[in-house]
């Protein structure tokens, strides 16, 4: 069976993507979000990438559902290699749904 990541990285195929060196982390004092200059660099142009993409034009993503990616540190394979050792998977989500704009209930929308 095939990785179900390797779809969504085939899909997404022209996503910045993170270069240089880059932690995202937690411990008891909340996040980390650590890097060199070309990786913070690169997460800035993700997160730029991410909340100017028209999801409504994706066609893989149902009405109401939540474009977003997923970042990893796993060695083994190359287009998820993508944050260091020490670093936990991450998501990085729009909370508007396609198609509606709704937030999910438990998040408060700033107007």
């Amino acid at each position: 069976m095939a990785d179900p990541r390797e779809a969504w990285v085939n899909y997404n195929s022209g996503y910045p993507k993170i270069v240089g060196n880059l932690e995202i982390s937690s411990d008891r004092n909340g996040v980390f979000i650590g890097g060199d200059p070309s990786g913070l660099l690169s997460l800035a142009k993700l997160l730029e990438w991410i909340a100017n993409t028209n999801q409504d034009r994706l066609e893989n993503i149902p009405i109401g559902a939540h474009f977003h990616i997923h970042l990893y540190h796993d060695k083994t394979i190359e287009a998820f290699n993508s944050l260091n050792e020490f670093s936990k998977e991450t998501q990085i989500c729009r909370l508007d749904a396609k198609g509606t704009g709704e937030f999910p209930e438990k998040y408060n929308k700033k107007k």
